[in-house]
């Protein structure tokens, strides 16, 4: 199978001319892919694939060569005349990781403070998680016990590294479920518990973990919902506590039962995704978008209208971005959450902007 791939360059994302050209690999997977994720870095990108393994692949470094036959080529002739022929791109073999017994639907990094974490969740009823323990060697730490779940696991979302070494789950026997390592170190013993059996009628379809600690899953219940620990943590920044802190707080996490906070009604379909957007911008403002086989796209922001601080009493009002008229599958947030990429059933991307009126725009291609 053929993937694209985006050579890394430091200039504007938006600008035309500095662009990086699309480059394509073949993965060798030997049926569909459903999933690619870079890490935190943007070094390796894991697939996975019906063919029920997991590869993952180095980004490789840039070279630049000339047909000119003008020699080795120094670096400043190299600068001051570009080469005709496109950048070549190096990359090591493929780490393939088996283990899954039927197709595997998505793969999830960690936060690389954990070490190098890798999450795939299967149509077999497992979540497995995979650690690098030497140089592109990965060995698997952790399967969810035979059983845990009763139906193909349909989407993965890691914690904010703040909160833990955990992972969240989703199935199609409906549950929601939540997998942490009790240590809090990679590597280190690991449990999983259930949110609730009985999250979304007929099956669950997504999950997406918010940077204030919430869960957003979405299911064939047409609808989206927000679970929420009971017992609202005093203050927060938990990024710049110390290490006891940080141990105290992860502590207190785990004694914490996770409860239903609110139901976001709006679909009249399956929901096929549900993202929540990052605020690495800074803002304390929480978006969920969430799309559906009805075809439309929600942006569901939290209301700022209730002067409490006890965000339980919140709530969340929706604008539509869009209403693709075919079923629309897949969401993803740029790094800062102003930028959302939308994939829909006419194998088509979009990627959509919030103006400063709240109106959501497309971004168009030059």
């Amino acid at each position: 199978m053929m993937m694209a791939q985006q050579q890394q360059q430091y200039s504007s994302p938006f600008s035309h001319q500095n662009q990086p050209p699309q480059k394509q690999f073949d993965t060798g997977h030997g049926d569909q892919i459903h999933d690619c994720q870079y890490d935190y870095y943007g070094r390796r990108v894991a697939t996975c694939s019906s063919d029920r393994t997991i590869k993952v692949f180095d980004t490789g470094t840039t070279m630049t060569t000339t047909t000119s036959g003008d020699g080795g080529g120094g670096g400043e002739n190299v600068a001051n005349h570009p080469p005709p022929q496109e950048a070549i791109v190096e990359r090591a073999n493929a780490t393939t990781l088996t283990g899954h017994e039927g197709p595997v639907w998505q793969v999830s990094w960690a936060h690389p403070k954990f070490g190098a974490l890798l999450a795939s969740c299967s149509f077999d009823h497992t979540v497995m998680i995979w650690k690098e323990t030497s140089s592109n060697v990965f060995s698997r730490v952790y399967v969810t016990p035979k059983g845990f779940f009763d139906g193909s696991v349909n989407a993965i979302s890691w914690a904010p590294h703040e909160f833990g070494c955990a992972v969240a789950a989703c199935s199609s026997d409906g549950s929601v479920a939540v997998i942490s390592s009790n240590s809090n170190v990679a590597g280190g013993g690991w449990r999983s518990e259930k949110i609730s059996n009985e999250a979304h009628a007929v099956g669950c379809t997504g999950v997406s973990w918010g940077q204030n600690d919430e869960i957003a899953s979405c299911g064939c219940d047409n609808l989206c919902k927000i679970w929420t620990r009971g017992g609202a943590q005093e203050g927060g920044g938990g990024g710049e506590s110390s290490n006891h802190n940080q141990h105290h707080h992860h502590n207190q996490q785990q004694q914490q039962q996770w409860r239903l906070k609110k139901e976001l009604r709006g679909h009249s379909d399956w929901v096929r995704d549900v993202q929540w957007a990052p605020n690495n911008g800074g803002s304390n403002v929480q978006q969920i978008a969430s799309c559906s086989q009805d075809g439309k796209v929600f942006i569901w922001t939290e209301s700022n209208n209730n002067s409490s601080t006890n965000t339980a009493n919140k709530d969340y009002h929706s604008v539509l971005l869009n209403d693709f008229k075919t079923a629309v599958w897949r969401l993803s947030w740029s790094v800062v959450g102003n930028v959302l990429a939308v994939s829909d059933a006419n194998n088509q991307v979009s990627v959509w902007k919030e103006s400063v009126d709240g109106a959501w725009t497309q971004i168009q291609s030059k």
